[in-house]
């Protein structure tokens, strides 16, 4: 065979191969597009998929999807027995009462347009596929856009879609600006969200970063600044969103709010103090062990409150030994329920008699997850100021449940088996200082008749002093209460 001959055969060898490669990828983009759409829908009840066009070739395609979010427009045809009653009984109110929620918001319709490149090679880069997605805009929504976001496009995203079905997203929303004189301003200077999936769909990395926000309303003279806000999180979704787990941690570099002119009903002219808050970390981590979830998050920082400096607060509350198998039947039930998320017609009585039909088929499971110690809380809120520290924490749960416990009513397993922990230390400089400030305005008693209470509720064993703080602390477990250690039948004495 000449030379020529072999180069030509070579070069139709690679020309089929990197066809086949290129329809494999444009197959492969395809398929997992009709997948996502279709799962979508299933995970809850206020986002549907109302058309989408996909537009294939050989080397690309192009996606057009138009999503609905709210209350779909049949949502009161397809409302179960117990919602349709409620409306009843509201439409028979012989009051005429309305409900402020019965009419549902109407649903917000947004299309998006992928631009697919098939790959071996697409867009210049060695990948299955990239996509570059944007919105579509008909004329009037263009012009509205325009009025924020200026020429620039609202949202646009690039992905990177790997062999083996990885892929990257990069998503930037265009800063904001308006502004009116007389009136006020608005400037948001935008965000942009990088997000990483593994092939197997069970790990997402995402990180966020908003450089800030700076609103005035020139004729209140309120102020809100908001500095940067940046964001990262590692999770694992392999039991879903509800039960994903890892780690998330964000920073915001500073919150200030001013209101020099007060506001709302009656406070016109009368300042609020500014609130400044600084370096503010939030943390939040979730694991699954032994097919319990347990879910924590912390926020903490420094801050200022008119002249008032803050060296610390910090808040960290969550929940512990949750079934997890439990805990996402009943969140799954939540999220496809439209009823329960005020859909149809009713508003609240339609969403109370859905909770209510809820919570009786699922009755059975939600005792079950007693049995497990269920914890949640509020674990630690505290204070430093001047070198005084003030903290607050509760816990409410169940504990020691047994099989037999579970034949009683609802309430009787609460009564028996429920667990309620508070507990509350104060300085008694800052109760005087609240009670001196109020008491320029009427509205709390003097600091003398406040130390007077304290010492009548000390004697009466509602509360302890530590040194200069004020403590106290309360217990409810085995169907008894306790304050500061003693039954409440024995305080007093």
């Amino acid at each position: 065979m000449s030379k020529k001959a072999v180069l030509g055969t070579l070069a139709a060898a690679i020309a089929v191969a990197y066809g086949g490669s290129t329809w494999w990828a444009g197959t492969k983009v395809k398929s997992s597009y009709e997948a996502a759409l279709e799962e979508l829908p299933k995970q809850t009840a206020l986002v549907r998929v109302i058309d989408r066009k996909y537009e294939s070739g050989f080397f690309g395609a192009v996606s057009t999807v138009t999503f609905e979010f709210g209350c779909a427009a049949d949502a009161a045809a397809t409302a179960p027995a117990a919602v349709k009653s409620a409306e009843k009984d509201e439409e028979d109110d012989e009051d005429g009462d309305t409900d402020a929620g019965s009419t549902p918001f109407k649903p917000v319709r947004i299309t998006v347009r992928d631009t697919i490149r098939h790959g071996p090679i697409a867009g210049g880069t060695l990948a299955a596929a990239t996509i570059d997605s944007e919105l579509v805009l008909d004329v009037k929504g263009q012009a509205a856009a325009e009025k924020f976001f200026g020429k620039a496009k609202p949202l646009t995203a690039h992905t990177k879609v790997a062999f083996n079905g990885a892929y990257a997203t990069d998503l930037t929303v265009a800063p904001v600006k308006l502004a009116e004189e007389g009136k006020g301003q608005f400037a948001w200077q935008g965000a942009q969200m990088r997000a990483e999936m593994n092939g197997a769909r069970t790990q997402v990395n995402y990180s966020l970063a908003m450089p800030g926000l700076d609103v005035t309303d020139t004729r209140t003279g309120v102020t809100l600044k908001m500095g940067k806000l940046a964001g990262k999180a590692d999770m694992n979704k392999s039991e879903g969103w509800i039960l994903a787990t890892g780690k998330t941690e964000a920073r915001l570099d500073s919150f200030e709010f001013a209101a020099p002119k007060g506001f709302g009903a009656g406070a016109e002219g009368k300042a609020l103090p500014t609130v400044l808050l600084q370096n503010v970390d939030m943390i939040a981590d979730a694991n699954i062990k032994d097919g319990l979830y347990e879910s924590i998050g912390t926020i903490k920082g420094t801050g200022k409150v008119g002249e008032t400096k803050i060296d610390k607060f910090e808040m960290t509350s969550g929940g512990r030994r949750i079934h997890a198998a439990g805990y996402k039947k009943l969140a799954d039930a939540w999220m496809q329920s439209a009823a329960i998320n005020g859909c149809g017609k009713g508003g609240s009585k339609a969403a109370q008699a859905a909770m209510q039909t809820l919570m009786e088929q699922l009755g059975p499971d939600l005792k079950a997850m007693a049995k497990y110690n269920p914890e949640l809380g509020l674990d630690k809120m505290l204070v430093e100021i001047g070198g005084k520290r003030g903290e607050i924490s509760y816990t409410a749960g169940m504990v020691g449940v047994t099989d037999e416990d579970l034949k009683d009513p609802g309430m009787a397993l609460l009564m028996k088996r429920g667990v309620l922990k508070a507990s509350v230390r104060l300085p008694m400089q800052w109760l005087e200082q609240i009670a001196a400030t109020g008491a320029e305005s009427g509205q709390l008693p003097p600091p003398e008749m406040v130390a007077g209470l304290v010492e009548q509720g000390e004697g009466m064993g509602f509360v302890k002093r530590d040194g200069t703080d004020i403590t106290s602390q309360v217990e409810y477990s085995e169907g008894s209460l306790k304050v500061n250690g003693k039954p409440l039948g024995g305080m007093g004495k």
